[in-house]
């Protein structure tokens, strides 16, 4: 008995777009005949010299705006603290110190006189870290990022209980001039704010609105973000001694600000290009 071959029915049925073998060359066309598309990252993006507009313009713009508005700024930021020094009965209190950028004016800060840690709170400090060193080896699966954030958090604190149990005496700061320092740093993180946006999302085509309302975004997240950061870690370097600083400088300053400003970046890049349609920029 001679087997019949299946039908299988109509060939029309798959897209255009797969039917290509005998049209297209060779190097493009894959072993089922479907079109080799070009990876994004060999993709040639076309720059028109009306976009230096948007990578030198809008920074150029919003940073002069910026200066401009400082002195709004600067009250702004004293009447937050101002609120927290009155709440927190004087514990933290306003302060100012010069900027960075030459001509710029005093930037307030909240000052709080923090000290070097005692025994009791250098052993608080062990508490909190064992846990994060060794607790995050039970955490698994989706999880897994959390434990290693938590051990690199451990890491940390680990390397500040070492110094200040061997040489608490010769370390070099305080608690008020710290986030002075840290103050000044974060108001440079927000000048340069519409810079960075520029270099890495100012030159992809995405309209000068999108690209306006990316960087305003992120300053103005920001400017009011600052003064209730920097507040708290008044309170934590008063609270919990100059042993908590090292974690504070390293990863709860200027580095969690850059933190926020890849996520408004990374969901800037979920919106649609100009001229997209519905369909994403890839």
């Amino acid at each position: 008995m001679n087997a019949k071959p299946v039908d299988e029915g109509p060939t029309d049925d798959l897209p255009t777009k797969r039917r290509l073998r005998g049209h297209e060359p060779k190097r493009v066309i894959g072993y089922r005949g479907d079109r080799i598309v070009m990876h994004r990252a060999m993709r040639r993006l076309s720059f028109p010299l009306s976009r230096w507009i948007d990578v030198l313009g809008i920074p150029l713009a919003l940073t002069a705006g910026y200066c401009a508005l400082w002195p709004t700024i600067a009250r702004l930021w004293e009447r937050i603290i101002g609120f927290w020094s009155v709440a927190l009965e004087g514990q933290v209190r306003l302060a100012a110190v010069k900027a960075l950028v030459p001509g710029f004016g005093a930037i307030p800060y909240p000052h709080s006189d923090a000290a070097l840690p005692t025994a009791v709170q250098w052993l608080v400090g062990m508490i909190v870290t064992l846990p994060l060193l060794f607790g995050t080896r039970f955490i698994g699966g989706r999880a897994l990022p959390l434990a290693y954030w938590l051990r690199f958090i451990g890491v940390v604190q680990a390397s500040a209980q070492f110094y200040f149990f061997m040489w608490p005496a010769s370390f070099p700061y305080d608690g008020g001039g710290s986030i002075g320092s840290l103050t000044q740093a974060s108001v440079v993180v927000v000048l340069i704010t519409p810079w960075l946006y520029a270099l890495i999302y100012n030159v992809l085509d995405f309209g000068l609105i999108r690209k306006l309302v990316l960087s305003v975004m992120g300053m103005a997240y920001l400017t009011v973000f600052i003064p209730f950061q920097y507040t708290l870690a008044s309170v934590v370097l008063l609270k919990g001694s100059m042993l908590w600083y090292p974690q504070i400088f390293l990863l709860w300053a200027v580095f969690l600000q850059f933190g926020t400003l890849v996520g408004f970046y990374a969901w800037a890049m979920s919106w649609n290009a100009r001229g997209a349609g519905g369909r994403r920029l890839s």
